[in-house]
Order: C-alpha cells, then sequence, then structure tokens
C-alpha cells in the first residue's frame, strides 16, 4: 500500500463497524450496513458548538464512541469478514487533509470494491478532482444548520462559502453525488429546513436529515432534542420534495414557522407512511447509521432498518398527533 500506510498508520472506527469487522467484542441490536470510518489527524479546527470534535473528546462523534484501531487490521477486516454495503470516510478540518485523505482512499481501494464516500469540510476544486480521481463514490459537505444566521452562530463559519463548496463539488462529481447533512433542533424553524430541502433538490445535492444530540462538555450541551412530532413531518417533508411530489410552496405554517399543512392528497401521505423509508437513516445508498442520534431504547428518530408494522402505526401517531389540526 505503500505511501498510505507510511502516512496513515491507525484510523477511528465507529463501535458498531468495529463489532461487525470482528475487531472489537460486542452486541448489536441493529449492524451497521455502512462502515464509518474516521481519519485520525491533529485535532480539528471546527468550532460547531454541537460537536465532540471541536470540544477536544477526541473518541466520540455524535453519542457513538470510535476506538483507535491499527489501519491494517481494518483494511484486513474489510477484505475478509463483513457485511458491509458502502464505506464512510469522515474527516475533521485541519492542514493537509486532502493529501492523507488521498492516500487513505488508495488504501480502501487497493482491499475493497465497496462504494467509498467522503464527509469533509471545503476544498479546493483541484482537490476534489484528485479525490475523484481515486475513487470517491459520494462527496458530502455538512451545512448542519437550515440559515445563515445560525450557520454562523453554532459552526462560525460563512454560509455562502459552504453553498460554493457544494456547487464545486457538483461540478466535479455531478448532481446526487453530492450530499450534506442538516441537523434539527439547534434553533431552526421547520420552514428553514423545508427550505432547504427544496434548493437541495433543485441544485441535485442529497440532503440527510439527522436529530440534535446534546453530548456532554459541548456548549450545546444544555438543549434538547427536537420535539419527535416536528421531527416526523420533517421527514415526511424531505421525502415528498426528493421524490419530486412537493416544492416549498405546498407546505403552510404556523407563526413558529411549524408545518401545519401539506398540500398534497391523503393518499399520498399514506403511501409514504406505509411505505416506512421516510423514517429510516436517508443518506447515500447503503447507509443506516443506527443510534447515531438516539438510545437503542428511544425514542428513534432514524429508524437503521424497515419498519415494522406496529412502528409505521406509531411514526403515524407521531405525525398527525403533533399539532392539531394537521392539515392534508
Amino acid at each position: 500500500m505503500g505511501q498510505g500506510t507510511a502516512t496513515l498508520k491507525r484510523v477511528r472506527v465507529s463501535l458498531g463497524t468495529a463489532i461487525e469487522l470482528g475487531l472489537i467484542r460486542g452486541l448489536q441490536k441493529d449492524k451497521p450496513t455502512t462502515a464509518y470510518l474516521f481519519m485520525i489527524g491533529n485535532g480539528c479546527r471546527g468550532k460547531c458548538n454541537f460537536c465532540p470534535q471541536a470540544a477536544g473528546m477526541s473518541e466520540n462523534i455524535s453519542r457513538v464512541s470510535w476506538p483507535e484501531l491499527p489501519l491494517e487490521e481494518v483494511l484486513k477486516g474489510l477484505r475478509d469478514k463483513h457485511s458491509f454495503e458502502r464505506v464512510c470516510v469522515q474527516c475533521a478540518e485541519e492542514d493537509g487533509l486532502t493529501r492523507r485523505l488521498v492516500y487513505f482512499v488508495k488504501s480502501l481501494r487497493h482491499e475493497t470494491s465497496l462504494p467509498i464516500s467522503v464527509s469533509m469540510p471545503c476544498v479546493s476544486r483541484e482537490e476534489l478532482l484528485a479525490l475523484k480521481t481515486v475513487g470517491v463514490d459520494v462527496l458530502t459537505i455538512p451545512l448542519d444548520c437550515a440559515n445563515e444566521g445560525l450557520f454562523r452562530k453554532v459552526k462560525g463559519r460563512d454560509w455562502g462559502d459552504r453553498w460554493l463548496a457544494l456547487h464545486k463539488a457538483l461540478e466535479v462529481f455531478g448532481p446526487n453525488r453530492v450530499g450534506t447533512h442538516i441537523i434539527a433542533g439547534l434553533g431552526e424553524t421547520e420552514r428553514d429546513i423545508v427550505n432547504v430541502f427544496s434548493k437541495c433538490k433543485r441544485e441535485g445535492i442529497v440532503p440527510s436529515l439527522f436529530a440534535f444530540t446534546p453530548i456532554r462538555g459541548t456548549p450545546l450541551w444544555g438543549r434538547p432534542q427536537p420535539d419527535l412530532a416536528s421531527y416526523r413531518r420533517l421527514q415526511l417533508a424531505r421525502e415528498l420534495i426528493l421524490s419530486g411530489r412537493a416544492t416549498e410552496t405546498d407546505f403552510t405554517y404556523d407563526s413558529l414557522g411549524r408545518i401545519i399543512g401539506f398540500n398534497v392528497s391523503r393518499n399520498v401521505i399514506e403511501e409514504v407512511i406505509n411505505e416506512g423509508s421516510a423514517f429510516m437513516t436517508r443518506g447515500c445508498l447503503g447507509c443506516n447509521r443506527p443510534y447515531f442520534n438516539e438510545k437503542v431504547s428511544g425514542p428513534i428518530y432514524n429508524y437503521p432498518r424497515k419498519l415494522e408494522s406496529k412502528e409505521i402505526e406509531e411514526v403515524r401517531r407521531e405525525l398527525f398527533g403533533g399539532i392539531e389540526g394537521l392539515k392534508v
């Protein structure tokens, strides 16, 4: 593997991935369908107020532990023993990131034919081309926040620069090969998130929805997770928009920016609810991120597998029980 192993000897692996690879013993209620890896560097320059990485807690991303393991063992596990559909490499904001990431992706590509996604901060067009050349399948640049003021307050970065970075990625990777993340519960309105979903749909960007998770030691530790009924409305809105069955003009809101009406037929709403996939983790193909937002005991925001019939009924109650008079 040449320069790859010389550049990167160890890597962080999500706990569920490490168990599935046979590198750590443990039991799992739902197995990850993507191998989640995190490149180790010199610490993140990011200022995200919700992130344990920015707070110096290097072993955690969201509520999940990511133990540090030898790269050779991880590569061997991917080669010999797994049931994954994809590899996802997470990155911190740091100097020399793309150079080391190119070596890392080369190492992965040498051992596996699985599609590879990368989630990373803004880089130049030349760096994006280098990543595509070595085999990156999908490139994700997180927005996290759903409006400009919140982005500046929570992430300490420029909103316009982040959209420019997403547009550069579109030029290199093409429509539906570029993704972003939106975190519900940071202080935005539902209208804000629907507007971002619609903008992403128009531009060929695939948005994934996650629930804010308070982590002890971060500046937003005291903030609660989002209301579950609100989150269900947003999941439904995302599915309607990305499937082309609605645009931002098909929603009505109350004075707090909450969705109180869907201008689509009740049959379409029931079809989405009964199918159930709108309420699962929705991102790159093959990604299920088990219990990234929630405890196994619940409440479940993003289901990591196909919903059972009783769970579909629970989702229906959550969706229509949140705001009295919700109209479809």
